[in-house]
Order: C-alpha cells, then structure tokens, then sequence
C-alpha cells in the first residue's frame, strides 16, 4: 500500500492537467487502491474494474454521505447524495425534462440557444470557444429547461459557476447563500406568477408526486443547475478540441455525421469532466487485494479508470473507430447519470451547427486547459479559433 500525502491532492488546484493526469496513470498502474490521510483519510480506486465494481454495488458503497471529499455541511442533492428508497423517489422526480423523449422534443430550444451564441461571434472571424459557447451553453439550456428566460438564464449561469469554483474554499457558503437567494425569488415569483414550466411546479411543493419543502426546491435547482452545467460545458470543450486537432475528423464528419455518436464517446473517455466521486462503505468490502473496512471513505477515479489499458486497448489514444467503449464519464448503475442524454444531444447539436456555419473551423492558438476545479472538474479555460466570418444578414 502506497500513500498519496507527498504526491497528489485533489484539492490542489495548483496542479496542471498534466500533473492530474499523471498522478492517475502511477496510481493506478503502480498501487491501484491508494491510501490517504489528507481530509479524515480515505482511499483511491483507480482501476477500472474496481471503479465499476463500486458504482454498481450501491449497498456496500453508499452515496448518502456525500460524493465529496471532505464532506461539507449542505442538504444531500437529490438524488445525487442519497442512497434507496430516497434516491429512486428523487430520481423519478428529477427525470422528467431529462428522458430521451423529453429531451428529444426539446432539441429545438437547444438548436436555438446555441444558434443565438454562434451569432455572437460568427461575423469576427475568431472566438474563445469554450467562453463563447462550451462554457454558457449547458447553464442556459438548463435555465430555459426549467422555465427561465434566455437573460435571466444567462445570469444564472454566473452564479452557477461562482458556486462550483468556490467548492472546498472558503468562499463557498457565500456563493451558496447567492444561489439559495436567487432560486427563492424565482419560486416566490412563481407563486404569485405561475406559468406552465419546472419552476411553478417546484414552487407548489409537489413535483411528480413528491412533496419538497424549501431545502428540497433548493436541492433540485442545485442538481439541475449546476450539475447539468460545468460537465457538459467540459464535455464539449473537449470535443471541439479533438475534432479540431484529430487529423481528419473534421473533415470526415463534414462528409459524413453517422461517426459522430462514437466521436462523442471516444472524447467523453478521454475527457471525463467529473473525475472524482466519494463513496462511504456499509460493510466490509475486499476490492483487489485490499479489504477495506466498513465505514471507510474511497474516491472513485473516473478519469484514471477511463484509460485503463486492462479495458480500453491504447488508452490514451482517440480512436474514432473504437466499438467497445464502455466508459463510466457519466457513472454506471443506479447513480448513472440521469443528464447524459440532455448531455449527448447539446454536444451533438453544437458541434453540427459549428459544423454547419463555420465551414473552416481552425485552432488559432494553443488551448489552455485546467487542473481539477472543485476537486474533481477538469475542464477547458480557453479554446482560441478561427474562421471565414458570416456575412452580417
């Protein structure tokens, strides 16, 4: 057993992307169950068998007590942090906009959005792709979803993104107190306004059945809001970034979108926004040669899992064509993801009308990347392109 003290803290957002990376890759290839003392002391499974093994054995690793290290003291977020029967019920209640024929129907609304940010810079003949559109993009759809329109769902995106940098500083019960303010003037506006969307729903106090109180509104806001914003934004960064620099790529999705699907999937592993998730354990649980003690904190690493060379052949290579990608970018079992498809359809829509209107889509500089934001995002800060501009209409 090895332990991370000297070398990895993922709460050091002074480490590069590349410095994050590798300390995954010697994790995982050199002592794949990783003990640390740091933040009450816990241990890394790295590999991905074991990370999988985790996320689909919700009995014995329990998310009810926080999917963060350390814990902080805020209401669990639905169904995020909450273990069966509570997280089923919360599941069925935050499912709603979210099922693929849900989403499906709300394909155009997303075409729109991303069509009214594509505007703002196709006339310059360059843009920052990740503060133009990766970046604002998940947070507005996700506010028009719930019932906000486009300019007050611009500013929630603001908020969105003070909340989530903040995470794990000093600065976050501040930044809470700014979300939790903003979404109860939207609820109060609801009560007194109601209209046909998410928010009048919520501010009744009955969702799909379910009775929520305040913390629980605020909750479901939170999982909406903020989950469904910095992954995405990340997920699509990543995407622009491999189909731009993948020789050939661009070109072949031009001529032919069919690949695109498994384009998404190849850059979803290898980009994996959300790293890190906590797990405490109920039992006793042997995982390797390690057992691990009931009670006992593990953080599941997504990323290093994502390029195990023991499940994905040539792990660190994008490989377009790879048909047996089981990646867990989104999670696995019951706690999967219940954004993943409003995910899949924003990046398949945006990349095709970037497609579409920007026929010669270049990079114009080196992109930047982060390290882990939060303790866990990894994302893109820039994404310098350039372009034939549009004809101004």
């Amino acid at each position: 057993m090895t332990t991370t003290d000297q070398a990895f803290d993922h709460l050091d957002g002074t480490l590069s992307a590349a410095e994050v990376r590798r300390a995954h890759a010697e994790m995982r290839e050199a002592c794949p169950i990783v003990h640390s003392d740091r933040h009450g002391g816990f241990d890394y499974l790295t590999r991905y068998a074991d990370v999988r093994g985790a996320l689909t054995d919700p009995a014995s690793f329990s998310s009810a007590d926080g999917v963060k290290i350390p814990s902080n003291t805020l209401p669990p977020v639905p169904a995020l942090e909450f273990d069966d029967p509570e997280h089923a019920e919360w599941r069925r209640v935050l499912d709603g906009p979210l099922t693929p024929r849900a989403v499906k129907a709300f394909e155009p609304v997303i075409t729109e959005v991303v069509d009214l940010l594509i505007d703002e810079f196709a006339c310059a003949g360059e843009a920052d792709l990740v503060g133009q559109l990766a970046e604002p993009l998940p947070a507005i759809v996700i506010g028009r979803m719930i019932g906000l329109d486009q300019y007050e769902a611009v500013r929630a995106r603001g908020i969105a993104a003070a909340l989530y940098a903040a995470m794990g500083s000093v600065e976050f019960p501040a930044r809470y107190a700014e979300f939790h303010t903003t979404t109860q003037r939207w609820l109060a506006d609801r009560q007194e306004r109601p209209r046909a969307d998410l928010l009048t729903e919520m501010a009744t106090g009955v969702v799909q059945g379910k009775v929520i109180d305040e913390a629980g509104a605020t909750g479901l806001l939170l999982a909406y809001i903020v989950g469904g914003h910095h992954s995405t934004g990340s997920a699509l960064g990543g995407l622009i970034r491999h189909v731009l620099t993948e020789p050939g790529l661009q070109d072949e999705l031009r001529a032919d979108r069919r690949g695109l699907a498994r384009v998404i999937e190849e850059s979803l592993r290898l980009t994996t926004p959300l790293q890190l998730f906590a797990r405490t354990l109920r039992c006793p649980v042997r995982v390797g040669d390690r057992d691990l003690p009931e009670g006992g904190r593990v953080l599941l690493d997504l990323a290093a899992a994502n390029r195990d060379p023991r499940e994905f052949p040539a792990p660190e290579a994008f490989d377009r064509g790879r048909t047996r990608n089981r990646h867990v970018a989104f999670g696995a079992g019951t706690h999967v993801c219940q954004g993943q498809h409003l995910a899949r359809a924003e990046l398949r829509i945006a990349l095709g009308r970037l497609l579409d209107r920007l026929p010669d889509l270049r990079p114009a500089g080196d992109p930047v990347e982060s390290g882990l934001v939060g303790g866990s995002l990894m994302t893109h800060h820039s994404l310098p392109v350039a372009f034939t501009p549009e004809r101004a209409p």
